[in-house]
């Protein structure tokens, strides 16, 4: 990750989860990630029992992310919004993401017609 041409680093304590939240926000589509699907791809509890924690490590860690974000370089914003259970990453910076765009790509590509696939 960059921002304004310096790597934005982040603290080894607590970096790992950080990270993985970071990754499915970014890799999440248009209309985000569900507050559930988090906390069982970040933490491993898929019953009801557990919701109430989970849902509090979950903000725990978006508060985090926030601080490793602003601490590592990039502007004091939000970046984590939640609406209706659903999590997405917003931010004030235009974002440039490669898996999206090699998707695009792979997307341009298949719709081309011949041997040559010129568009």
């Amino acid at each position: 990750m960059y921002y304004g041409g310096e790597a934005i680093t982040f603290h080894k304590a607590g970096s790992s989860k950080s990270l993985r939240l970071l990754q499915m926000l970014l890799l999440s589509s248009q209309g985000g990630i569900s507050k559930t699907e988090l906390i069982d791809n970040l933490y491993g509890w898929n019953g009801k029992a557990d919701t109430a924690n989970g849902n509090k490590n979950l903000n725990n860690l978006i508060y985090r992310l926030k601080g490793q974000l602003i601490s590592g370089g990039l502007p004091d914003d939000e970046y984590v919004t939640i609406n209706d259970r659903m999590c997405s990453f917003q931010c004030q910076v235009p974002l440039q993401i490669d898996t999206k765009e090699f998707e695009e790509l792979v997307r341009e590509a298949k719709s081309c017609e011949g041997g040559g696939r010129t568009c």
